[in-house]
């Protein structure tokens, strides 16, 4: 195994140090590896995004260059892109457990329970917390970021998202000392996607194997300054390639007239280190912080969205090379049929001595006939008129075409078949197909899609949560007050800052990213208020009759009402309904002067209890009689037999006697 900073593996980074490798050696011994084991993926990503963007890609299926001349790899993912992902999720931050009240009870004189005086630490945290990432999201473009997150995905097979937090520092005068001191100002939290090949992962098999993650940065002078916190000239210079020719040191298109060089940033989960190296500068990396954001998962990014995810391994598949073939036999059909449409044209050729007479037939108007001059001798002649003409096949040409066409179609439809993009998904429809079989297809559609919409929803998911994570760590009291306009008492903000963050489950309404039209927004609710409006109706006189069933049809509605999926709002009504239904019910039945219920079967169970521990008793008593009597009639048969015994004996000793007197006689 080789330990030179070129090499391809080393046996472990303990003992490539020992060789004589520095850090930074080591570091980018390991990122060449990883790029070199994703080689083939980022090669056909490059070529699928070239294609995307009507690039020239290079070569085609004949081996020469040239844009696609049916671009529908484009097609596809503008139809995907909105299919995943279309509407910005709302968080839904909740208990993990409901066993604390959202409100704190106050004992009111006359009514039974108490009163709710106000919030619990509790309820406000959770308020705090939605409320914050909902005007996270509200201050950039979040939906920008995961459109691009998800097109990302679609066009080279992988999307990844990551989390900045900016404090902003502003300086104030010390009120002791009176000299200007740096305080915190506005902080923020956001999000942006990580270019496709400016990624670069550790090895393993799942996410958590990966031990490191390294971000590819272009950097100026300036940029690179401020990062090393020194001059970097002496060590580090700029320039369009690098030492090997090659165009990898070349600067940013985005840099506009100033000179860039790479510059790694590197996230060590193992040592919890963030480090920025340079292949120039391998003395010492040129910054180290030490686990900047104290993220949960410490990488600040989630699991990369891929469409397509291999069974034993990280590395995407570029969802181009699925159905490159049919892509090169369309590109080939619609070339062809391009230049074939060219050659559909009205000509021919005609015998030089007729010209006079074509001459003025190709001038004249409609209606107009012209004499013949020299046509009636090639009329006369053998065959007529026509032998003397010669038409181009136009008729033949158009039946190839038409040939193409129909073919081109066949192809296509089989790319729909292999991407799942059916017709109803890209809004194609036919007027003889009844609702049914719609319904049917845009159900077929939703399986197909509906992996890939809920890994963005993950993904959404789990941004939020590495937000409220830095929120919760990072933010300060008053900038938390200010974007949600809630006073943060010293509980909330212990909770905020504790580890009992941990009992919240962070998570964002359910389809929340991929809100259907309005129309069908609106047909729902319709349904739903038909729907209550029947339910109402049905348990009306029921209701009346038995009031006490009121509490079990509150929770037969509240079950049925949550099959719409409302939202969050509308189901912490649903629960406060059913709370309040039956704390109505408790009160009316106090008000009535009937028993509570509950207290009634806690008072049976008591009483039972108390009934079962006399017959217990009583039992015990039984079976200690039982045992007297028994050993009483034990005693008085063994004392009877000693009696028999001794009576026995007395008769034997007489008959002894009155024996020996007859004897002796």
């Amino acid at each position: 195994m080789s330990d030179r900073p070129d090499g391809q593996q080393i046996e472990s980074d303990v003992k490539a140090l020992d060789a004589g490798m520095t850090p930074v050696d080591v570091w980018l011994t390991h990122i060449k590896r990883a790029k070199e084991d994703e080689k083939e993926w980022r090669d056909v990503a490059e070529r699928a995004i070239e294609i995307y963007e009507a690039g020239d890609p290079g070569t085609n299926t004949q081996g020469s260059g040239g844009r696609s001349a049916f671009n529908i790899y484009h097609s596809n993912i503008e139809v995907m892109v909105p299919a995943a992902y279309n509407s910005t999720p709302i968080p839904d931050i909740r208990r993990r457990y409901d066993d604390e009240p959202a409100q704190q009870p106050q004992q009111m004189p006359g009514m039974p329970g108490g009163q709710p005086m106000g919030p619990s630490p509790v309820k406000t945290t959770v308020d705090v917390l939605e409320r914050a990432l909902s005007y996270s999201v509200d201050q950039y473009e979040f939906d920008t970021t995961m459109r691009d997150v998800v097109r990302a995905a679609l066009c080279a097979g992988r999307g990844v998202p990551r989390v900045r937090y900016k404090p902003n520092m502003r300086q104030e005068a010390d009120p002791t000392t009176g000299q200007p001191v740096d305080v915190m100002g506005y902080q923020e939290v956001t999000c942006e996607p990580v270019p496709w090949d400016r990624f670069i992962r550790g090895p393993g098999r799942t996410w958590d194997d990966v031990p490191w993650v390294a971000f590819e940065h272009d950097l100026t002078r300036d940029d690179l300054d401020q990062l090393a916190g020194r001059d970097t000239s002496k060590d580090i210079t700029l320039a369009d390639k690098d030492a090997n020719g090659s165009k990898e040191g070349k600067a940013a298109p985005d840099a506009g007239a100033f000179k860039t060089t790479k510059v790694y940033e590197i996230w060590d989960k193992k040592r919890g280190l963030v480090m920025f190296i340079q292949d120039q500068a391998r003395t010492e990396p040129l910054r180290v912080e030490q686990d900047p954001l104290g993220l949960p998962g410490f990488f600040p990014v989630p699991r990369p969205l891929q469409q397509i995810a291999r069974i034993s391994s990280l590395t995407p598949i570029c969802p181009y090379e699925v159905y490159r073939s049919l892509i090169e036999e369309l590109d080939t059909v619609t070339k062809r049929i391009t230049k074939l449409v060219k050659q559909l044209r009205a000509k021919g050729l005609y015998d030089s001595e007729m010209k006079a007479d074509f001459v003025k037939l190709q001038n004249a108007d409609d209606g107009i006939y012209e004499p013949v001059e020299d046509a009636t001798r090639f009329a006369a002649g053998a065959g007529g008129i026509e032998k003397a003409i010669f038409n181009w096949p136009i008729e033949s040409i158009a039946g190839v075409v038409e040939k193409l066409y129909q073919h081109r179609d066949r192809i296509i439809q089989t790319i729909y078949e292999i991407t799942g993009l059916s017709d109803i998904v890209r809004g194609a429809t036919q007027a003889s197909e009844t609702a049914t079989a719609q319904q049917i297809k845009a159900q077929y559609a939703g399986l197909r899609i509906q992996h890939f919409q809920k890994e963005v929803q993950r993904v959404a998911r789990d941004l939020f949560r590495m937000k409220a994570a830095i929120i919760c760590r990072h933010f300060s009291t008053e900038n938390l007050q200010v974007m949600t306009g809630l006073q943060i008492t010293p509980e909330v903000e212990q909770i905020m800052r504790s580890d009992a963050i941990r009992s919240y489950r962070i998570d964002i309404e359910t389809d929340s990213t991929i809100r259907g039209d309005v129309g069908r927004k609106l047909e729902q609710m319709s349904q739903f208020i038909q729907g209550t409006a029947s339910f109402a109706q049905a348990i009306g006189g029921i209701v009346q009759t038995a009031p006490p069933l009121l509490p079990m049809f509150t929770e037969v509605y509240a079950s049925f009402a949550r099959q719409f999926d409302l939202g969050k709002q509308a189901e912490d009504a649903l629960d406060q309904m059913t709370a309040q239904v039956q704390q109505f019910m408790q009160m009316q039945q106090q008000q009535a002067g009937q028993p509570d219920p509950a207290i009634e079967a806690k008072q049976a169970e008591l009483g039972m209890k108390r009934e079962m521990h006399q017959l217990d008793m009583q039992g015990k008593q039984m079976d200690l009689q039982v045992k007297q009597q028994t050993a009483v009639i034990d005693l008085e048969s063994k004392q009877r037999s000693a009696e028999i015994d001794a009576q026995k004996a007395v008769l034997g000793a007489q008959i002894q006697q009155q024996r020996a007197a007859n004897g002796a006689r």
